[in-house]
């Protein structure tokens, strides 16, 4: 596995948040980009339609094959899948921010990997107030409730508000803003400084 940082050589692009790479070695790597998610272009035989193409295109324009990249990894430097996690650097530009900058895609931030959650929650933040992109289109689901509404069901058992630290019952995501939203995949992730509010604790507050 790589290690934090590496160079690499852009293969393909697959959608809008994932890619192929060649290293140094010629090792090639499928990258899931980190705490992004852009609409789903095929999942379980659905598709989110205009903006999932629109997303898919931009990255494309982006990363042409044979540009060279850096993928930064963070906690996790893989998923259940084999892909590398990993931030996409290119031209001094970290493009999962610009994905969100450009209304293309959403944070989708699980814990523990939250080395740039700040600056893409904010980025994020602007984005769906400025009603940009797939946040002009009220129709538009959130790509993981997209998921979450073709499967049935959830990976992440909690939700936690990056900018306040509470942590909620999935369910509940509710109280947190979309953009505010840090998922927990393992309750063993739930760390200082988030706390996990208790059900009595919200009632008696008046959550």
């Amino acid at each position: 596995m790589p290690g934090p940082r590496f160079p690499a050589t852009v293969v393909r692009t697959v959608d809008g948040d994932t890619l192929h790479v060649c290293d140094e070695r010629g090792v090639d790597h499928a990258i899931r980009m980190l705490s992004i998610d852009t609409p789903e272009t095929h999942f379980l035989g659905a598709s989110q339609g205009y903006w999932a193409e629109m997303a898919a295109a931009r990255l494309s324009e982006l990363l042409p094959a044979g540009a060279e990249v850096e993928i930064q990894t963070d906690e996790q430097p893989s998923d259940a899948y084999g892909r590398v996690l990993g931030y996409v650097i290119s031209g001094g530009r970290l493009i999962n921010r610009l994905l969100l900058e450009e209304g293309l895609a959403m944070t989708y931030i699980v814990a523990p990997n939250l080395l740039h959650a700040q600056d893409l929650s904010e980025a994020a933040q602007r984005s769906f107030s400025a009603r940009r992109g797939m946040f002009s289109d009220p129709s538009v689901l959130l790509p993981y409730e997209f998921r979450w509404s073709l499967r049935g069901q959830s990976s992440a058992k909690l939700v936690g508000s990056l900018s306040r630290g509470e942590v909620f019952d999935l369910s509940e995501r509710e109280q947190v803003p979309c953009w505010d939203r840090v998922f927990f995949f393992d309750v063993r992730d739930v760390k200082e400084p988030f706390v996990r509010i208790a059900p009595a604790r919200r009632a008696r507050d008046g959550g």
